[in-house]
């Protein structure tokens, strides 16, 4: 069976990405099932399209509540790269709960990150940026 994942219709083609730091220095990131229709087995940021009339910023947290059960607190724009913005936060440790778009979560270091993946790429600028 595979699982449809697609721009509902109210979905627009504006999308937003959260590079979640924890305490360690490292950064979510969610792999999609096999199921999902589009990049199966990809290792992702948490975030996704925004529905119509819906900000950025609240399309940036519904959509890494449904992915993780998560809620984002004081998210800061990084950057826009063509219709996808990017965000940091802090991430505090609440459990993570992974909808069924995913499988698997991780954090990875700068060590692990790959600077060739278009996120990994982004995330590990943003820690390199990241003093604190």
């Amino acid at each position: 069976m595979v699982i449809r994942v697609k721009i509902m219709p109210n979905d627009i083609s504006t999308v937003a990405k959260l590079i979640l730091i924890d305490y360690k220095k490292r950064v979510l990131f969610l792999k999609r099932s096999r199921k999902v229709e589009k990049h199966p087995n990809e290792w992702d940021l948490p975030g996704g399209h925004l529905h119509e009339n819906e900000s950025v910023l609240d399309g940036l947290k519904r959509e890494v509540f449904e992915e993780t059960g998560l809620t984002v607190e004081n998210p800061l724009f990084i950057t826009k790269i063509e219709k996808t913005h990017f965000f940091m936060a802090k991430y505090d440790s609440m459990p993570i709960k992974l909808s069924h778009e995913h499988k698997a979560y991780t954090f990875l270091n700068k060590k692990a990150l790959n600077k060739e993946d278009k996120y990994q790429n982004i995330a590990l600028t943003v820690l390199e940026k990241t003093n604190d």
